[in-house]
């Protein structure tokens, strides 16, 4: 797990040391520049595997291609042995040094190959290409610029920021997004100029030409190609696969452990290292004194399977972490429980230097609260004529009590009458919107009802004149239900979940790995029939009985819990009315120019209504303006000034 930068047609001295010295943090360990007139590679290394070798940017034994990596090759011993029958010899004992063997052999069909987590890049020098790639499903992040006849990239935006040479200007249907999701989807930032490699993608660039193409996407399988085996035998595939996906991420000569919420995915990730190590795991929990704390489950799971548990709390005082976690992102993260996953890692990060997580579990076998909702809203439009819906059940809703609704919503917060609104709104979509249109929605903050009074008139007519946006994918084919989940590795999974992952472990120079999201693992679930994910309305079916072999049947049928930071009931402190007060007065929203002040206001005046949207929407705004400080107010992507709340402590 490194941090990776350089460039391709740009002469500019110092510039190589400026980007990697950005990258400081994701990789502690070691550093190394390579030049040839107007390229450059950097690389900074967090050392997981081969302690004293693979040393980067690495050049093949022709000194031809260059190589600076970040991530994992799972299944480098594998590769390097055939590699090794096809009469190469190797160097050191680095999965770096096998990756670029195999681009030498295979050129980009290596990536086919690959078993891991990655981003890289290899400079061909006598034909002066620049060659980029990015892992399946976007664990690892990878950024650029075009710039000229070149171009710019890195792991991490602030290393772009290092060259002055391109235009800083702000994409506006980026912050639009942000504003709707929470995160800033898509192939852009939020400065225009900056790209994101997507998924499953690699870039060439040559001669003042950049070209970007797909080599993988998650599957549509034929109706042909689903599973046809039985219950029993699914689930032993299941069970062989999930264990040989743990086993490739316990590889390693560093110390591991694991995030340990207490919920379903987490317990069968621990369950199965216990099953492979013959030493306690290293577990970490965080909770956040509230009725939903997970903490005692945790400890619970901890106990049986005799792990080395460790814990901690997040408190309202702890938003004076917000400026660094805002740093750390990148592209700004409006959701509150980037703060405890920063905690964690540098709790985590005390005693290992691997850790591994569950995210992707809930989105490869159905276990959101929006894929029940989504379902069953599918089921209801197929049932209930229109005018059904629209005479009847549409003015019955309209007259629930919103309380009446929040016993409904199985959300550890208060759905209010804003939470209500949405509600209604999503059941008139029901009739003319798209799938695409109803999941942004359900996972929506900010959308057209709030926005439309939000933004001054000068910034509405910029947006409205700003042709350059970002349109989402939705793949028309198969089931509507495999749609749906196909939809969350367009944006959801590698712009929100898979970046706070990356940026909050390496903040804290710790390497996550995310068993769910092997590509086999991946490519089994979406061939599996629908009810064995989501049976009736109960998610991640086959997942549930994997874990009733390994753990308490409580803790596989345990309901899934948000992983959800209370800021309604941190919202009143201190801390939080200093730095809203800071970043969101009226003198600081206006001379930002984007939002009115009068509406920000309104926001703010609402939260004392306790309704989690409207929190959130001003969490999701402080979260905006700190970016705003860092990326575009400070020069070179400089570390972000303390606020009056941050250097209060």
């Amino acid at each position: 797990m490194c941090g990776i930068c350089g460039y391709l047609g740009i002469d500019e001295p110092g510039l190589l040391e400026r980007m990697t010295a950005a990258l400081l943090h994701r990789g502690p360990d070691d550093s190394g520049l390579f030049f040839d007139r107007d390229v450059g590679l950097g690389h900074r290394r967090l050392s997981i595997i081969d302690l004293s070798g693979g040393h980067q940017p690495m050049t093949s034994p022709d000194g031809n291609l260059v190589i600076a990596f970040n991530g994992e090759i799972y299944n480098f011993a594998e590769l390097r042995a055939e590699l090794e029958a096809r009469g190469h010899r190797f160097e050191t004992g680095s999965d770096t040094e096998v990756l670029l063997r195999m681009y030498q052999v295979h050129g980009v069909d290596a990536l086919q190959r690959l078993n891991g987590m990655f981003a890289f890049a290899v400079y061909d020098r006598s034909r002066r290409e620049l060659f980029l790639a990015r892992d399946r499903v976007g664990i690892k992040p990878l950024y650029y610029v075009p710039v000229g006849d070149g171009l710019l990239f890195a792991s991490e935006t602030k290393a772009l920021l290092q060259h002055a040479g391109w235009d800083r200007s702000l994409n506006t249907h980026a912050l639009r997004h942000y504003l709707g999701l929470r995160y800033v989807p898509g192939d852009r930032g939020l400065l225009r100029e900056v790209r994101k490699l997507p998924p499953g993608h690699y870039l060439m660039a040559r001669e003042g030409s950049i070209e970007v193409r797909r080599y993988w996407a998650p599957p549509v399988p034929e109706p042909g190609d689903l599973l046809r085996c039985s219950e029993e035998e699914c689930l032993d595939q299941l069970a062989e696969l999930m264990q040989a996906s743990v086993q490739r991420r316990l590889i390693s000569d560093v110390s591991f452990g694991a995030y340990l919420s207490g919920g379903l995915d987490s317990s069968l990730i621990v369950a199965l290292m216990a099953k492979l190590v013959d030493k306690p795991i290293k577990t970490f929990s965080v909770g956040f004194d509230y009725e939903h704390d997970e903490l005692t489950q945790a400890a619970a799971t901890a106990k049986l399977l005799r792990c080395d548990h460790h814990e901690l709390q997040t408190r309202g005082k702890d938003i004076a972490l917000l400026p660094d976690v805002v740093w750390h992102s990148d592209d700004p993260l409006g959701d509150a429980i980037s703060i405890p996953m920063f905690q964690l890692a540098r709790e985590a990060k005390k005693q290992v230097t691997v850790i591994l997580t569950g995210e992707g579990g809930d989105e490869v076998f159905a276990g959101y609260l929006f894929h029940k909702a989504m379902w069953a809203a599918g089921m209801y439009r197929k049932l209930a004529p229109s005018p059904v819906r629209r005479w009847l059940v549409q003015p019955l809703l309209s007259v629930t009590p919103a309380a009446l609704m929040n016993l409904a919503f199985k959300y550890p917060a208060h759905l209010g009458a804003r939470g209500k609104l949405k509600v209604l709104d999503y059941h008139r979509m029901l009739s003319q919107g798209t799938l695409d249109q109803g999941y942004r929605h359900l996972i929506s903050l900010f959308d057209a009802r709030d926005t439309q009074s939000l933004f001054t008139p000068e910034f509405d007519e910029r947006l409205r004149a700003d042709r350059d946006y970002w349109t989402p994918e939705d793949d028309p084919r198969g089931p509507e239900f495999d749609r749906m989940l196909r939809l969350q590795f367009g944006h959801w999974l590698p712009d929100n979940m898979l970046l706070r992952n990356d940026k909050m472990s390496m903040a804290s120079g710790i390497e996550g790995r995310v068993p769910f999201l092997d590509h086999t693992l991946i490519e089994f679930a979406f061939r599996l029939p629908k009810k064995l994910r989501l049976r009736g309305m109960t998610g991640k079916y086959l997942l549930r009985r994997l874990a009733e072999r390994l753990l308490p049947r409580e803790t596989a049928q345990r309901k899934k819990m948000p992983f959800y930071v209370p800021m309604e009931n941190y919202y009143e402190q201190g801390g939080f009315v200093d730095m809203m007060d800071e970043l969101l007065g009226e003198r600081a929203v206006r001379e930002r120019g984007v939002f009115r002040p009068e509406a920000v206001a309104e926001l703010r005046a609402g939260m004392h209504r306790r309704e989690f949207i409207l929190v959130k929407q001003v969490f999701s705004l402080m979260t905006l303006e700190l970016w705003f400080r860092a990326f575009v107010d400070a020069p070179a992507g400089q570390r972000l000034p303390a606020t009056a709340n941050a250097r209060d402590g």
